[in-house]
């Protein structure tokens, strides 16, 4: 799938997007804060994309220089312009301010990972939006895009479908014209199709998704369960397990758990990949008191294997809230 989109700011605050519409533009990611100032055409920005019948997302141009900041930043982009809203399409941290340019690879890194699970602690699909010098130079690009979406800016005539969605032009268009309804901006393809993962799981607004809360018999209803139905892809010629796992809202360690793939590294033309299994999972809430042992034999699994689906380097360390996934 390939579908056409426009990123927006303050500076296309009177394009018309009815207009953009008709011109093909399926939605528009739009300029939420610059540092931990709102955008000022936000607002009017987001209703009249809606109004036009526009999938929406979110950008923000972080000029955090630590974690910390990150994360007030990403608090802040939640508190004053996302919560009450619903976003078919992810919410992105732009990391290309000047003062992260020198920082080096392992914090800008921190700096992308800080804000991201603040907003997916809260609910959003988030993701990170960069150009490739940036990707490749100023970050470890292909590590993070192993647990986040990531939007590629990289201005060329040679498509990038091997992002989940990729910036082709802005003022330079190789592609087509550099306007949309008059005005220029910059234009996106999709190659996710993000508004059903983002609505069938509930994230960005639209609600606990597919998700049954379960109770048993005599106890605190503490789990939720969720179904999913199968669905394949077949491998191409220059697929990167990592890069079908970003396309699908997934992990590459998911994937090859699920299709039992040795090396994650070792994928084939014309394989055919399970993205998800007619499976179901319960999330748990850990509760005060509780220790690993005791989960696994409620649910009749083990310790081990709780531990490696959900990341936890020593069984002996969860805490009260921790949210597990059973499989």
């Amino acid at each position: 799938m390939k579908v056409f989109g426009i990123d927006i700011s303050k500076y296309q605050k009177d394009m018309d997007l009815n207009k953009a519409k008709n011109e093909g533009v399926n939605f528009a990611i739009i300029r939420a804060m610059y540092g931990n100032q709102k955008d000022v055409a936000f607002e009017s920005n987001y209703t009249k994309a809606k109004n036009a019948g526009l999938g929406v997302g979110v950008y923000w141009w972080t000029r955090a220089v630590n974690e910390a900041q990150a994360k007030e930043e990403a608090q802040i982009l939640i508190d004053t312009c996302l919560k009450g809203k619903q976003f078919e399409y992810p919410i992105y941290i732009d990391v290309e301010d000047k003062l992260l340019a020198n920082l080096g690879k392992t914090k800008v890194d921190a700096i992308i990972t800080a804000a991201l699970e603040t907003l997916e602690n809260a609910g959003y699909f988030a993701g990170f939006y960069l150009n490739y010098d940036w990707y490749t130079n100023k970050c470890n690009g292909s590590e993070l895009a192993k647990k986040y979406t990531v939007w590629l800016a990289r201005w060329t005539s040679k498509e990038q479908s091997q992002y989940p969605m990729w910036q082709f032009g802005g003022e330079t268009n190789y592609i087509r014209s550099n306007q949309i309804a008059g005005q220029v901006c910059d234009q996106d393809y999709a190659y996710v199709d993000f508004p059903s993962i983002i609505k069938s799981k509930g994230f960005n607004g639209y609600g606990k998704g597919s998700g049954q809360q379960t109770t048993n018999t005599g106890q605190e209803s503490d789990a939720q369960t969720t179904n999913s139905a199968t669905q394949t892809y077949t491998v191409k010629k220059g697929d990167t397990l990592s890069g079908i796992a970003s396309k699908y809202g997934t992990t590459y360690q998911e994937l090859a758990r699920i299709n039992g793939i040795a090396n994650p590294d070792k994928i084939y033309a014309g394989q055919v990949i399970k993205i998800n299994g007619t499976s179901s999972s319960i999330t748990y809430t850990v509760k005060k008191g509780d220790t690993l042992t005791a989960i696994a034999k409620k649910y009749g699994t083990t310790i081990n294997k709780i531990a490696n689906d959900n990341n936890i380097a020593d069984p002996n360390k969860i805490y009260t809230g921790q949210k597990l996934v059973i499989k």
